[in-house]
């Protein structure tokens, strides 16, 4: 298991960005001595291993997120670059230096010969709910109190 976070408030330098958490709180296994997980911190990259088994993963996120201006935030889980079906959260910040709630839960799949890349990352843009061909353009999301973890199942 590995758990990072962020407690000072981290300004993404675009509504597009990978979200670097700065401190490791728990960490009970690494690529070095148990052949799982790469990961350091400052990198928004989790590099998971197959390692010859079948691994699922437990993955969490939650965290407080702010804009400097009232509009859009949304955040979501990244394998390898591309969005994970179904994490996707957004929030609307009515005023600047509102906070809002996001937070998911996502079990994975890493074939045993296979390597991934997970990442937690801001989306540029959203569904509108009543229109889904026409996006909502995000804001630049401010992210404090967050906690992001992998777990072996």
């Amino acid at each position: 298991m590995i758990e990072t976070i962020i407690n000072e408030p981290l300004v993404l330098p675009s509504n597009a960005s990978p979200i670097t958490f700065d401190e490791t709180d728990i960490r009970t296994r690494c690529a070095t001595c148990n052949g799982w997980l790469d990961y350091s911190n400052g990198n928004p990259n989790f590099k998971i291993f197959g390692n010859g088994y079948t691994g699922y993963y437990d993955v969490e996120f939650s965290a407080s997120v702010s804009t400097a201006n009232a509009g859009v935030v949304a955040i979501a889980l990244f394998q390898d670059g591309v969005i994970i079906p179904d994490t996707v959260r957004a929030v609307n910040i009515a005023a600047a230096d509102d906070y809002e709630t996001i937070s998911f839960d996502k079990k994975l799949r890493v074939c045993p010969r296979g390597t991934t890349n997970i990442s937690v990352q801001s989306v540029p843009s959203i569904p509108t709910p009543t229109d889904p061909t026409t996006p909502i353009s995000t804001t630049q999301a401010i992210i404090t109190n967050a906690t992001f973890s992998i777990s072996r199942i």
